[in-house]
């Protein structure tokens, strides 16, 4: 079963155009080259290398992202400008690497190791190809019995029925698990007291192959098992890996505000209050 908080590996034998783009590391600094490493490493990517030597023009071109050594900026040229190139400093106190990143071109000068969770969201977002994120629509019950859940169940299928990229989120640990609803509780894959203790950027690629897949969509919900809290840290992962990649997510929410809920409602684009058409639900 895939542990969507690590790297993503790619196989030899995986067709043409599933292999993630390499972004391209420039430096001839061996510690900067290893904490570089253990950055990509932490975004779930393997770079390309090329130790401070003149990069090769289809990389330096191609590559979704590059990383620039300030140790090697003044020794690589003049390539072709491009978008994407950062240059990676560390002393915060030399005037220069802003005349170098001018010449080189660079989006962005940045200093480690103040900077390494920023870098890291930086490399991941451009290997999974950021664009567009999705559509996150919250719907909660007014009180119990109200229809939320099935409510949720159907945008989410209605949107994969469309041919969407749909992520549909059970996040109310009480109620009675949209898995159950879709017919879908004994299908493989990981629940939430799987992901409940995550930390860090979460692969939006591995959560997705990591969840049950039923009706088209991809379904995170809880197990038989005894309810586990969901720590606010691990909610704004999986929502967050949930969003990258485009299409709908709908949650499923409590009716009980906690900091997980706090975490789930803002993230949303839409939220929706399912009440009974009785006067005292409107009340």
């Amino acid at each position: 079963m895939t542990d969507p908080t690590a790297p993503r590996q790619h196989g030899p034998d995986e067709p043409a155009g599933t292999t993630a783009a390499r972004p391209l590391i420039l430096t001839e600094d061996e510690e900067l080259l290893d904490d570089l490493l253990r950055l990509c490493a932490a975004a779930g990517t393997e770079p390309e290398v090329a130790h401070g030597a003149p990069p090769d023009r289809g990389s330096w071109e191609t590559a979704p992202l590059v990383l620039v050594g300030d140790d090697c900026a003044p020794h690589i040229g003049a390539p072709a400008r491009r978008e994407g190139v950062l240059l990676i400093g560390r002393d915060l106190d030399d005037a220069g690497v802003w005349q170098r990143a001018v010449a080189l071109g660079a989006d962005h000068v940045i200093f480690l190791p103040d900077a390494e969770p920023w870098l890291v969201d930086r490399i991941a977002d451009a290997v999974e190809g950021a664009g567009e994120q999705a559509l996150t629509v919250g719907v909660v019950g007014g009180c119990g019995g109200a229809g939320a859940s099935t409510l949720a169940c159907a945008l989410a299928l209605t949107a994969a029925r469309q041919g969407r990229r749909t992520v549909l989120v059970d996040a109310d640990p009480l109620g009675g698990g949209l898995d159950v609803l879709l017919g879908g509780e004994r299908t493989a894959g990981l629940r939430w007291p799987d992901l409940a203790s995550s930390r860090g950027r979460v692969g939006s690629g591995a959560l997705e192959e990591s969840l049950p897949r039923l009706h088209d969509l991809s379904l995170l919900s809880w197990d038989r098992g005894d309810t586990v809290p969901v720590a606010p840290e691990a909610m704004r992962s999986v929502l967050g890996a949930a969003r990258r990649a485009g299409g709908v997510v709908v949650v499923d929410l409590p009716r009980r505000l906690d900091d997980s809920t706090a975490e789930a409602l803002a993230h949303l684009d839409v939220a929706l209050l399912v009440l009974p058409a009785r006067l005292r639900s409107c009340a």
